[in-house]
């Protein structure tokens, strides 16, 4: 009895001593992940957090499905195909061909309808907003500097703050300091998720290293991004996705993005929650060179811009590129969780994938994204009989 009078104290002291360090550090925002993540037996994000978040519908208007073609559903995927979708836990697969519906099937909690987080294709969707605004003179370049918008990142130190550019952040080159870890609850990446004061949190950047000359992926530059579009614009990215993008696009269904607060901002870094049918528009539209259904919606020498690799030879405006590594170029919009819209021009082909996990990483390329491509070629190529 004295051993576990003895232990039940030390815990106690312990627990009181980790309460004191997170309220007097300031990371209190670990409260919140310990009760909707780890008490749930998650260690990091998860594809419904929306429903334990502060949200921002971004609005759809006449939305139109699309048609689907003549041998919709006809042909079934093969056995491996099938087999890798259901251990990594998808809840959608869809693929669209020549402006059609070729295949669709869900698992879990997917649906044509339901809404669930696509992490960091989000990434992609905020580089694409920025040549929007580019093209509407909210911006002047991806060559203006960053502190034109966001002032309060000027430092009176050794830093690089006031040099870095929009395009630096669009292709991860930025020199951020900043430390990308989606484990780590003490780490600036789960509070930058976490955090109800979001805004005030990332106006405490600094660059350290100079721009433009190191690649590093680091989600905090497109939370910046998100930042200046809203403060450019005027209005919130919810708003601004839902005017310039969801609804010319026409998407069947409202979108929702997580919100930090009541009427916070946005968390750009990640978080616009929809379905695979809706997704696939933004593959769409690039492969179309940001045109669609006949109505320019991004200038396309912005769309060659960010489909053209920097420093590092796979990415470029924060999308994931693939020249010669399959029998097609391919382009990305990639998700932590396996989250994927994969679009391949010569095939007029978009697919989208969404599911719970992701395989091991493998020379900047998931094991199971570059299966899933591997196989859609196989089974859409211009060859067979689509």
């Amino acid at each position: 009895m004295r051993y576990i009078s003895l232990l039940l104290k030390t815990l106690l002291i312990l627990f009181l001593l980790a309460n004191a360090y997170l309220i007097f550090s300031g990371k209190t925002y670990i409260y919140k992940g310990i009760r909707f993540a780890y008490l749930r037996g998650n260690t990091s994000a998860t594809i419904v957090d929306l429903n334990y978040f502060d949200t921002r519908i971004v609005a759809s208007k006449n939305g139109q499905q699309w048609p689907e073609a003549s041998n919709y559903n006809k042909t079934d995927l093969n056995t491996e195909f099938r087999a890798r979708l259901e251990k990594n836990e998808s809840i959608a697969l869809a693929v669209i061909q020549n402006d059609s519906i070729q295949f669709e099937e869900y698992w879990d909690i997917g649906s044509r309808n339901s809404r669930t987080n696509c992490f960091s294709v989000s990434k992609s969707i905020v580089s694409i907003l920025i040549g929007i605004a580019i093209d509407e003179g909210y911006i002047e370049s991806v060559d203006q500097k960053i502190i034109d918008f966001l002032p309060e990142l000027r430092r009176d130190g050794k830093n690089y703050n006031d040099e870095v550019t929009i395009k630096h952040l669009l292709t991860m080159t930025s020199g951020m300091k900043w430390k990308e870890n989606y484990f780590n609850p003490l780490g600036p990446t789960a509070e930058s998720y976490l955090t109800k004061k979001l805004e005030v949190f990332m106006l405490k950047t600094d660059f350290i290293d100079k721009p433009g000359e190191t690649w590093k992926y680091l989600s905090a530059n497109t939370q910046l991004l998100g930042m200046i579009i809203a403060r450019a614009s005027g209005k919130t990215l919810s708003e601004y996705t839902s005017e310039k993008l969801w609804i010319p696009m026409q998407a069947t269904d409202d979108g929702e993005w997580m919100l930090d607060d009541t009427d916070g901002i946005e968390k750009s870094i990640c978080c616009f929650n929809s379905n695979a049918l809706d997704f696939a528009r933004f593959g769409q539209l690039f492969m179309d060179k940001g045109n669609w259904k006949g109505q320019q919606l991004v200038d396309s020498a912005y769309v060659e811009a960010s489909l053209s690799p920097g420093l590092n030879e796979h990415f470029g405006y924060s999308w994931w590129l693939y020249k010669d590594q399959y029998k097609y170029p391919v382009f990305c919009m990639r998700g932590i969780n396996g989250q994927y819209v994969i679009t391949i021009p010569e095939l007029d082909l978009v697919a989208v994938r969404l599911g719970h996990k992701i395989e091991r990483y493998e020379n900047n390329s998931a094991t199971d994204l570059k299966f899933y491509i591997q196989e859609i070629i196989k089974q859409y190529d211009k060859g067979n009989d689509i």
